[in-house]
């Protein structure tokens, strides 16, 4: 007997934007492009920068964001660029190490502070790039940007800072900590959305000299300042300053100043250094190396607003819920965030939607509500990291507590207590873990 009621049409594809090429937006569009059919997506993912900013500093992944990256099908590669980072060395003044904690490998137990997976931001993005740029389905827009967009019956209206215009289902903002998407979506007023943790930050690049050791390395000056290195590669030494107190000089070239202007103000926080303290002078002069051309620098903040979507316009990773570098999870939640929200598209726009009678696209909003419900438990343990005391206690102000802190490191390395807290402790951050979606397609390992 003939059917006389065959299989309706595939739905139309969904039509999706990204704004932002770093980690969170290719990793959405690699779990989105997968998902099974009939659901198909076509995704645009736009970036402000002329080409791919494979720049930054050195990340790692912890706990729940290991899983996260391992549901991307991603693990070969970023094995192949992880960083072998021994461990970390504590300072003294005249560079002598007072004391050190190696690396935790063997994939058990929490991590310190060089984890097992340490890997450089830019080689993240490479990676991620890899694997999405070449996929039907996904195409770059590079030197551009969404310039306005506004939602109405039942799709979002962009303009891109090209002069184009296109309709879409969903809008998405990785586009960082001063993400212009949050900032139109939140535009009604979010007091607390911004909360700065006490300290700045910068980083840049410095030739390498004889000696140079493969492990980080932490040196304390007094008036809440900092200095770090970490060798990523035999060619270079990243070098990382930061900064607790108050420096008008500072805080206006962070917020108006160019390049040139913020390496000047660094520089002045340091100039009563030079021959003082081991390595300063070298540091603060390589800040006009060539090698320098990588700087980069921030104030650390937590972003925070009241909700991450509105409408079919929808946050991710730092641009929604940036924890501060001090946590070590941005990179661990932009992942996971990325997979959660996969996951509940193709949970709510799947072929349970048509059966419904319910075209996907219309699921979206639900989608998206549900993203939230299921990560905001996640990030809000993140959050609830003491950021503001991690920063006091790992900047002190006065020589003495620089001392006492210098001996409390000695006292934990030499009676091996940080051993101990490997062993017991967990790697994941709270108990929250990764949701499993059949409805995506993971690649087997």
């Amino acid at each position: 007997m003939l059917d006389t009621h065959p299989n309706p049409d595939p739905p139309r594809p969904l039509r999706i934007l990204i704004s932002g090429a770093g980690i969170a937006g290719p990793a959405l569009a690699l779990h989105l492009v997968r998902l099974p059919p009939p659901l198909r997506c076509d995704i645009t993912i736009v970036e402000r920068h002329p080409d791919l900013r494979a720049s930054g500093q050195q990340i790692d992944l912890r706990g729940q964001g290991i899983a996260a990256m391992r549901t991307l099908g991603i693990e070969p590669a970023v094995r192949a660029v992880i960083v072998d980072e021994p461990g970390l060395r504590f300072l003294d003044g005249r560079g002598r190490t007072v004391a050190y904690f190696g690396s935790n490998k063997t994939g058990k137990g929490a991590q310190t502070f060089s984890a097992e997976w340490e890997i450089m931001r830019g080689d993240l993005c490479r990676v991620l790039y890899a694997a999405t740029r070449d996929l039907d389905g996904v195409r770059y827009l590079f030197g551009t940007t969404v310039a306005e967009f506004e939602q109405a019956d039942g799709s979002v209206k962009v303009r891109l800072s090209d002069g184009t215009v296109g309709e879409y289902d969903l809008l998405v903002g990785c586009d960082g900590i001063g993400s212009r998407i949050r900032s139109k979506i939140c535009a009604d007023g979010q007091p607390d959305m911004i909360k700065p943790v006490g300290m700045a930050m910068a980083l840049y690049t410095i030739p390498p000299k004889e000696g140079d050791p493969p492990e980080a390395t932490w040196m304390n000056l007094p008036g809440r300042r900092y200095f770090m290195t970490r060798r990523d590669r035999p060619d270079c030494l990243r070098v990382y300053i930061g900064y607790g107190g108050h420096n008008e000089q500072l805080k206006q070239a962070l917020k108006h100043g160019s390049v040139a202007q913020q390496k000047a103000a660094w520089a002045d926080i340091f100039k009563h250094d030079m021959h003082q303290y081991a390595q300063v002078p070298r540091y603060i002069e390589g800040l006009s190396s060539p090698e320098a051309d990588d700087f980069w620098t921030q104030e650390l903040v937590q972003i925070n607003p009241a909700s991450w979507s509105q409408g079919r316009v929808v946050l991710v990773g730092d641009a929604g819920y940036c924890p501060s570098p001090l946590t070590g999870m941005g990179t661990s939640l932009a992942l996971a965030g990325a997979y959660v929200l996969a996951g509940e598209i193709a949970r709510a726009c799947g072929p349970k939607a048509r059966e419904q009678g319910v075209e996907p696209r219309d699921n979206i909003p639900r989608a998206l509500k549900e993203y939230e419900t299921v990560l905001r438990p996640f990030v809000q343990h993140v959050h609830s990291l003491p950021v503001r005391r991690y920063a006091k206690f790992g900047a002190p102000e006065s020589r003495w507590a620089i001392a006492l802190l210098r001996w409390l490191f000695w006292l934990i390395a030499t009676l091996r207590i940080d051993l101990l807290f490997q062993r017991f402790a967990s790697d994941d951050r709270g108990p929250w873990q990764l949701p499993d979606y059949p409805e995506l397609s993971t690649p087997k390992p």
